[in-house]
């Protein structure tokens, strides 16, 4: 089973103030399936589009959001359709219009008859495939008429009902969909047309199992089994761009139809339209029907022609994010550990402390766990290295002091963890400035520890840490050195130090690659060995490889491993 959208494709050219943004695939019925794509549900677009930079735009934006574009057909003797959205903000307020003709030159590239090869997309559906339609035209018709598929409705015009007797737009809508979704201008339209009196004399004369009328900030009205359920927004989004909302909102609406093994309720009702406002609030923040899913692709103008008749696509740039990181790192680290942030850690007094907790998460666990150590081995007091939830979780009346490391200064996770536990008794150690932790935490400024210094202002970009793991780690190596009187220059032996396994990792990785490239196999699962002093590497590695989504990693004690552990591990290197 898959869901198929039907129709033309459709690019849409999007503008603020007269500045073209970018491009994007558009149509409601090809929008619905890049939703339920997303969703992660099999999807596919049977449709039509010119041999032309539009046309690959169109195919592409479906295809790079996992839509099977394979029954797509290219025609070199049309021009895809354009469609033009244009943004002017007066005084904050946005005003906003919508045309075929290019917002530049006035150019019109669109067809009116549908060029769709309907005896060809019904030859390759399959009987349990569920159709989406947008329109009720020639073509469309047909396909609706002579196939038994389930058929959702997505219905935002009607101009083409108006060339149609009352008797052949029945025909045409009645009994042919479970699911009709309409915006108000339709519903205005039957109500008026066909003399009736609410909606639910619009379910009468479609003979559908629900229709829907989507309301914007006013919320939708739904009519299931000749009962109106009227729900409204608890919370209204500011708004980007709203023209995606209604395709976004019905296309959960379709997936928890199909979830629910396509029966409907009043608490099917209740439950699909959260989640379909929860997506709908992510879309309008967004520019472009898509934008959630995928942002607008950038075009460049080709040569002396206009943007909406030829361009080339702008390939975005990729950063190596981690190369950047590493390369900083040395520089980040050192000027960490000799900033401000080091007189103020030596301020905490732990040689008076009974119990004391150091709390971080994903790698930052791992600059916790050494910290804990050195703490704990140089004033002897208990120090407990935990994740947020264990300390949620446990009698803390006895702690008198917990060490929180955060990157940002503001993870939700550290925060929530601790809220029972008074603000004094916290510090944060971070690499954000003061000022924002403590607007944001409440924590007084005293009790932050920043090691963010005029030279070193920029924070590594992307999810995997190592400023954030190392920077820390090394204040708390720094205090140990000195509270230990050891003849140590912690400055050389870091720059010493990532040297060393810089060259080592350099020649280890060249030496066996062989055996490495049997090793690391996408998705293989890594055992990690840890114990004595290797407690924090291991925390650290576990926590790159899982974040990576590269490979699965499991955890080992050295001194757990026990003789039924050692079996399975052995089994499972076997299979």
């Amino acid at each position: 089973m898959k869901v198929v959208s039907i129709g033309d494709l459709v690019v849409d050219y999007y503008y603020k103030n007269g500045k073209l943004l970018g491009i994007n695939g558009g149509m409601s019925s090809h929008n619905i399936v890049a939703n339920l794509s997303n969703m992660g549900v099999c999807t596919a677009s049977y449709g039509v589009c010119g041999d032309d930079p539009q046309g690959m735009i169109a195919i592409k934006s479906l295809s790079d959001v996992g839509v099977d574009v394979s029954g797509i057909d290219v025609k070199n003797e049309i021009n895809t359709r354009c469609f033009h959205v244009s943004y002017t903000d007066t005084d904050g307020k946005l005003s906003f219009s919508s045309k075929k003709r290019c917002a530049f030159c006035n150019n019109k590239k669109w067809y009116e008859e549908s060029m769709i090869d309907k005896n060809k997309i019904i030859n390759n559906l399959n009987s349990d495939d569920i159709l989406i339609f947008d329109n009720l035209n020639k073509e469309n018709q047909y396909i609706i008429d002579n196939t038994k598929n389930i058929k959702m409705l997505d219905l935002g015009q009607y101009y083409e009902l108006d060339n149609y007797t009352d008797n052949e737009v029945v025909s045409k809508l009645n009994s042919h969909f479970d699911i009709i979704n309409l915006n108000e201008r339709v519903e205005k339209y039957l109500l008026k047309r066909f003399k009736l009196k609410n909606l639910t004399d619009i379910l009468s004369l479609l003979n559908s199992k629900l229709v829907i009328v989507t309301r914007g900030k006013k919320g939708a009205d739904f009519v299931f089994d000749n009962i109106l359920y009227h729900k409204t927004l608890d919370v209204i989004s500011e708004e980007t761009d709203s023209t995606g909302a209604g395709d976004a909102f019905f296309s959960v609406f379709i997936k928890e139809y199909i979830d629910n093994n396509f029966a409907i309720s009043k608490e099917f009702i209740d439950d699909t339209f959260k989640k379909a406002v929860r997506l709908t609030n992510k879309v309008v923040k967004k520019m472009g029907a898509r934008g959630h899913i995928n942002n607008l692709y950038k075009i460049k103008k080709k040569d002396d022609y206009c943007t909406c008749l030829n361009f080339d696509l702008v390939v975005r740039k990729k950063i190596k994010r981690c190369n950047i990181n590493i390369n900083n790192l040395e520089k980040r680290v050192l000027n960490a550990v000799n900033s401000k942030a080091y007189d103020e850690l030596k301020q905490v007094d732990f040689k008076d402390l009974d119990n004391c907790l150091f709390i971080g998460t994903g790698g930052s666990f791992s600059a916790a766990y050494f910290a804990s150590r050195v703490i704990n081995n140089l004033y002897g007091i208990n120090a407990f290295p935990l994740l947020p939830r264990d300390v949620k979780y446990r009698n803390n009346s006895k702690v008198q002091k917990i060490i929180l490391f955060s990157y940002s200064g503001t993870t939700k996770d550290l925060i929530t963890a601790t809220e029972d536990i008074l603000s004094d008794k916290k510090i944060i150690v971070t690499k954000s400035q003061k000022q924002k932790v403590v607007m944001k935490t409440g924590i007084n400024k005293s009790n932050i520890i920043s090691y963010q210094s005029a030279s070193n202002k920029s924070k590594e970009r992307g999810f995997l840490a190592f400023e954030g793991v190392l920077s820390p780690a090394s204040l708390f190596f720094r205090l140990y050195i000195e509270k230990s009187n050891l003849n140590l220059n912690i400055s050389n032996f870091i720059s010493d130090a990532l040297e060393y396994w810089k060259e080592y990792f350099k020649k280890y990785f060249k030496e066996n690659k062989d055996k490495l490239k049997k090793m690391l196999v996408f998705k293989n699962i890594l055992n990690i060995f840890y114990g004595d002093y290797t407690n924090s590497c291991a925390f650290d590695l576990e926590s790159k490889i899982i974040e990576s989504g590269i490979f699965n990693a499991i955890l080992h004690e050295k001194k757990n491993f026990s003789h039924g552990r050692f079996i399975n591990y052995e089994n499972l290197n076997n299979k």
